[in-house]
């Protein structure tokens, strides 16, 4: 199972494409480039390798179907993706339609950012706004994921 990392500014070219960096291609056996570009929810894309996008795949299909967050999340993740497999110069094509939802445009830059088991592409604003200041949301999920912060013993003379 490959895992994403880390953090870097690339560009779109003119046509488009962005080139994937070694440390995402890297992660997977060249035989198994093919990866899938989504709509996220906070207006980046999300690149999937093939067994995180089947993952993922199945858990929308454990959704309760028929429901109206199903519909959506349905139309968001897998109605906006798109398989796109690098060429011989590591590059991938982002479709318009997904440039467009992400703010992205060609010949502009692209942050790529490693979450695990995805990477995010964003639009340097929009990541900027995202990053601006932590909701009491994520305060709260990070303070349970390691622990209460304990007061740290005053330092001695």
């Amino acid at each position: 199972m490959a895992t994403y990392f880390g953090s870097s500014e690339h560009g779109l070219d003119d046509k488009g494409r962005l080139v994937l960096p070694a440390r995402i291609l890297d992660e997977v056996p060249k035989s198994r480039w093919k990866f899938h570009l989504t709509a996220g929810l906070d207006r980046c894309l999300l690149l999937h390798d093939t067994e995180g996008f089947q993952e993922l795949v199945a858990q929308i299909g454990r959704a309760v179907p028929g429901s109206r967050a199903h519909r959506a999340l349905c139309r968001r993740f897998l109605g906006h993706s798109e398989a796109v497999v690098p060429d011989g110069n590591r590059r991938i094509r982002v479709p318009e339609p997904l440039q467009k939802y992400a703010g992205l445009a060609p010949s502009q830059p692209v942050v790529l950012v490693g979450t695990g088991r995805v990477t995010e592409l964003w639009s340097p604003q929009h990541l900027d706004a995202a990053l601006a200041e932590a909701s009491p949301e994520e305060e709260s999920l990070f303070a349970s994921l390691v622990g209460p912060a304990k007061p740290s013993a005053p330092a001695e003379p």
